[in-house]
């Protein structure tokens, strides 16, 4: 019950990942404006942020990566009667491990947004752009 638990769960969150992944890896979208914009920036402050940015992506695609052949190797080993359960809690345990990867660096991201932004420009920020 326990693996089948945190396969759920697991499940879920590579579904998130995958579509945020997916959504922030194409090109921006004219719908969606660089949420940064309106924050006044300083050209270092745009320098440092971008570096996160693309530190990011390039983390989560990896991580995306590993996850889908974490996923495979599992629904292998599913599929497979003579496939040891050790062996599957193994493979869960390394699919929570990347999640766990995907979620520090989603934190290390939002850390250096908090570093490199004011605090006036974290409140505009975090009220959307939609004061000034």
């Amino acid at each position: 019950m326990h693996v089948w638990k945190r396969l759920g769960i697991g499940l879920l969150t590579i579904t998130m990942l995958m579509g945020g992944g997916i959504a922030s890896a194409q090109k921006e979208q004219p719908k969606e404006a660089d949420p940064f914009q309106k924050l006044g920036l300083s050209a270092d402050q745009r320098t440092k942020l971008d570096a996160a940015k693309n530190e990011r992506m390039a983390a989560l695609s990896a991580t995306q990566q590993k996850v889908m052949g974490i996923r495979q190797r599992l629904m292998t080993l599913m599929t497979d009667k003579k496939a040891p359960d050790r062996e599957i809690d193994k493979v869960a345990d390394e699919w929570a491990a990347a999640d766990r990867e995907a979620l520090k660096t989603e934190t290390k991201f939002y850390k250096t947004i908090r570093q490199v932004l004011t605090q006036e420009q974290l409140t505009m920020l975090s009220k959307g752009n939609n004061s000034k």
